[in-house]
């Protein structure tokens, strides 16, 4: 590739800047008179089951959508799975939601034939997994169908926990001639999460949805599938810019060779801007969180590099006493992490070891904290006895420009003291994170709290 030297680069974001502006004016005004940036999903239920509702029903040759196994056949052929089902088959396919499965529930299951079933577990509203889940339900189809495959739906293809299943069972399932376990992202497969090594399916939710749009021929079946499409698509990634700016852009760019070599030099360096600017960030947000903290010195700061991502923040009280796992101290804390290499999908929780991991003498402890955390009414998993995603700034890769603003302003000499704690962004998280701390501290201080 050609160097690119900096008076390039200075012509390059000069001249495709006013592009950039005008595409903004020409979006404006298409979003005041066709309101595109409006869709109906965003008013409807989302939640777990609400989504499993609206894929089983695509699914289903008998659904209202009226097209009979066309939906469900495109799914077969691109897994690859039931291909030797006759059609006739394909079309009596029955299809359940929540499935009662003993004392557990597959959110749907597809039965073709009476021999082939196609069962998907949705976490794409970022639910935890149950202990031994996947395992379990891999273990139940394996007895029930003569072929099965189990799709584990999640936000950008995330596998699941090992305490859902152990990593020997995934890599025992690669050596099967029939595939019986994937992972499937819901928004881009080229921003799936592949860090797992599980079995990812290289096609996403949103590419079958456009796969059952383009095959479609009725305008209202069209119109309802690409409103669940681009809502997938801003839900869980990829779409940050709009299409008037993407042509704006390509216009700029087929002009001049010239624009092109600087167009690849600045893309290849952005994950490396971006990565740096996160990470700026997050040291600005966790500063400001210990500041609000160390005025009381019960808090003990814990900052863990080992983990999966960096970004990763929790707080603890010397008086608040361990538990015992292994013969090791654990003790309960309050966390901030992201859960995405990229920093997205933050939340917020407490984090206690399994009941099933601590001593003996532990578990009465904390089966209470369980519970008592359990009555705050938001998401429980096995490590985590309360957690919630922080909803607004999700993901900060879109951010990047103005996560970079806050973190110069505030980095700057002559920044004022407010300046110097950040900006809206960072306001926001520090506030996020020292009100959830507000909400659980009485709970854990009732329960793990000295004696």
């Amino acid at each position: 590739m050609a160097e690119v030297s900096e008076r390039e680069l200075e012509r390059f974001f000069a001249e495709v800047a006013p592009r950039l502006e005008t595409a903004q004016t020409l979006d404006d005004e298409l979003d005041r008179q066709l309101a595109r940036r409006f869709n109906v999903f965003r008013y409807l239920r989302t939640d777990e089951m609400g989504f499993s509702r609206m894929i089983a029903d695509l699914l289903d040759p008998a659904g209202d959508h009226g097209q009979g196994a066309a939906f469900l056949k495109l799914l077969t052929e691109k897994l690859e799975f039931a291909t030797d089902v006759n059609p006739s088959d394909l079309g009596n396919a029955k299809v359940q939601t929540e499935r009662q499965i003993d004392d557990r529930r597959i959110d749907i299951l597809v039965e073709i034939d009476g021999k082939h079933c196609l069962a998907i577990e949705n976490k794409s509203n970022f639910a935890g997994d149950q202990d031994g889940q996947v395992e379990y339900y891999l273990h139940w189809l394996k007895r029930k169908y003569g072929h099965s495959l189990l799709i584990y739906l999640s936000p950008t293809g995330e596998g699941p926990s090992e305490e859902s299943v152990a990593r020997e069972v995934i890599e025992d399932l690669a050596t099967e001639d029939a595939q019986r376990f994937v992972i499937m992202p819901c928004g881009s497969s080229e921003l799936a999460d592949d860090a797992t090594g599980s079995p990812r399916l290289a096609f996403s939710l949103v590419d079958w949805l456009a796969d059952c749009r383009r095959s479609c021929d009725v305008d209202r079946l069209r119109w309802y599938l690409r409103e669940i499409e681009t809502y997938c698509r801003r839900q869980f990634g990829g779409m940050t810019v709009t299409d008037s700016k993407k042509s704006a852009v390509a216009d700029f760019l087929r002009k001049d060779s010239n624009n092109l070599a600087t167009a690849l030099a600045v893309y290849e360096t952005w994950p490396e801007v971006a990565r740096e600017t996160r990470n700026l960030f997050f040291e600005l947000i966790k500063d400001r969180i210990w500041d609000d903290l160390r005025e009381s010195d019960e808090y003990i700061q814990w900052n863990h590099g080992e983990k999966r991502y960096e970004s990763y923040i929790a707080i603890y009280r010397e008086s608040w006493r361990p538990y015992i796992v292994d013969g090791q101290d654990k003790r309960t804390c309050v966390q901030m992490q992201a859960d995405s290499k990229e920093d997205a999908d933050w939340y917020v929780g407490v984090w206690s070891p399994p009941v099933r991991q601590v001593s003996e003498d532990d578990r009465e402890r904390r089966e209470k904290l369980q519970r008592e955390l359990g009555n705050l009414g938001i998401r429980q998993s096995l490590s985590l006895p309360c957690w919630e995603y922080v909803e607004k700034y999700r993901d900060w890769n879109p951010l990047i420009p103005q996560l970079r603003e806050e973190v110069m302003v505030a980095k700057h000499q002559g920044a004022s003291a407010a300046e110097a704690r950040g900006g809206e962004i960072a306001e926001f998280f520090v506030g996020k994170f020292n009100d959830f701390v507000g909400s659980v501290i009485r709970i854990i201080d009732s329960v793990d709290g000295a004696d």
